[in-house]
C-alpha cells in the first residue's frame, strides 16, 4: 500500500508544510512559567533577547496556549516602532489600533486617551474579566514618555477594577532601561512593568534540542486524531518505533558543526526560525521514503541545516 493512502489528508495541507503550526521550547515554558505567575500577581514582567532568538514565535505561541486554557482573558498584541520622537496622539492611536478600535485616529490626545481607556473597560466587560493581557513586543523601541502613558492607562483602569497585566518583550537593552527607571528614582514604571524579568533564549543544547523534537512527536494533525506530526510523514518508520525527539544529539551537532565552521561568533543558540525551517524540510523532502527501516542519517541532518540559511544568515 503507497504510503500516501495511509495518511488521513494530502501532506501538502499539513500544517509543518504550511508553517502554521508553533511548537514549545524549554524557553517558552519558562515564558509561560512567567506569565502564570504574573498573572496571579496582577504585575507586569519583561522578557528579553538578542534579535531573532525567537521571542515574537513564542508570544504568538503563548497567544494560542492561552486562548485554550484561559479563554475569557483578554490578549492584545502590538509591535512597537522605533520613532525618532513619541507624540500622545501617535502612542494612543497606536493603542487604539491594538485594541481593535474603529476609530483610532485623531488629533486631541486626551479624547483619544479617553477613547482608549473607555474601549480597554469594555474589552473587560464583555470578557467578564478584570485582567486584560497585553504582550508589547520590540518594546526596547519605548522611551521614557510612552511608558509614562502607559502607567497613566494602567492607573486609570485600575481605578475601574480592571489590571493591565503587561508583557515587555524585546532586546537586552531593556533590562538598561530598568536600570536607568531605578536610578531616576522612577519606581512607579518598574512596578507597574517590569517587577519580573525573563532573559530568553533559542536552544541551546542537544537535550533542548531533543525536547524540541519532541513536539513533533506529539503534536497532532488533525487535533486529537493520534495522527502526530512526525507520524504523518512517516507512518512506516512510526509504526516501527522511529522518534524525531531521538535525534537531537544528530540535530544540534550538525548546527554546531556549520556554526563553527563558518567561524560564527560565540557559541550556538539557535532561533526557531531555523530550527523549524530545517525539521520541515526534511520531513517533507524524505517523506516518500518511508519504509520500516527509515533512518535519518547525518547527511541528512546536514542538508536541513543547509535549507534552514542559518550560517547566511548570520554572516
Amino acid at each position: 500500500m503507497p504510503t500516501d493512502t495511509l495518511r488521513p489528508s494530502p501532506i501538502d495541507e499539513h500544517p509543518v508544510v504550511l508553517r502554521r503550526y508553533r511548537i514549545p521550547t524549554p524557553s517558552i515554558a519558562q515564558f509561560y512559567a512567567l506569565l502564570v505567575r504574573c498573572l496571579s500577581l496582577r504585575t507586569g514582567a519583561m522578557v528579553y533577547a538578542r534579535s531573532r532568538v525567537g521571542k515574537t514565535y513564542a508570544i504568538l505561541f503563548l497567544e494560542s496556549l492561552l486562548a485554550s486554557q484561559r479563554p475569557a482573558l483578554p490578549i492584545l498584541r502590538m509591535r512597537c516602532q522605533h520613532k525618532r520622537m513619541a507624540t500622545e496622539t501617535a502612542f494612543f492611536s497606536a493603542l487604539l489600533t491594538m485594541a481593535r478600535h474603529k476609530a483610532s485616529s485623531g488629533r486631541d490626545p486626551t479624547q483619544l486617551r479617553h477613547r482608549l481607556t473607555q474601549r480597554l473597560l469594555e474589552i473587560a466587560d464583555q470578557s467578564r474579566s478584570s485582567d486584560i493581557l497585553v504582550f508589547l513586543d520590540e518594546a526596547q523601541h519605548l522611551g521614557s514618555s510612552e511608558f509614562e502613558w502607559l502607567r497613566d492607562i494602567h492607573d486609570e483602569l485600575e481605578l475601574e477594577g480592571v489590571r493591565l497585566v503587561t508583557m515587555l518583550v524585546g532586546q537586552p537593552s531593556l533590562r538598561a532601561r530598568k536600570s536607568i527607571f531605578q536610578r531616576d528614582g522612577e519606581e512607579q514604571i518598574v512596578a507597574r512593568f517590569m517587577t519580573e524579568e525573563l532573559p530568553f533564549h533559542g536552544v541551546r543544547s542537544a537535550h533542548e534540542c531533543s525536547a524540541c523534537l519532541q513536539g513533533y512527536d506529539q503534536g497532532e494533525y488533525p487535533e486529537n486524531s493520534g495522527w502526530t506530526h512526525t507520524r504523518f510523514f512517516f507512518p512506516r518508520a512510526w509504526d516501527a518505533g522511529m522518534r524525531l525527539a531521538a535525534e537531537g544529539s544528530a540535530l544540534w551537532d550538525a548546527f554546531d558543526d556549520a556554526h563553527k565552521r563558518a567561524q560564527l561568533v560565540g557559541e550556538l543558540e539557535l532561533p526557531m526560525e531555523f530550527f523549524t525551517r530545517a525539521v520541515q524540510h526534511i520531513l517533507y523532502q524524505y517523506a516518500p521514503r518511508d519504509a520500516t527501516g527509515f533512518a535519518f542519517s547525518r547527511a541528512i541532518w546536514d542538508e536541513g541545516v543547509d535549507v534552514s540559511g542559518y550560517v547566511r544568515a548570520r554572516k
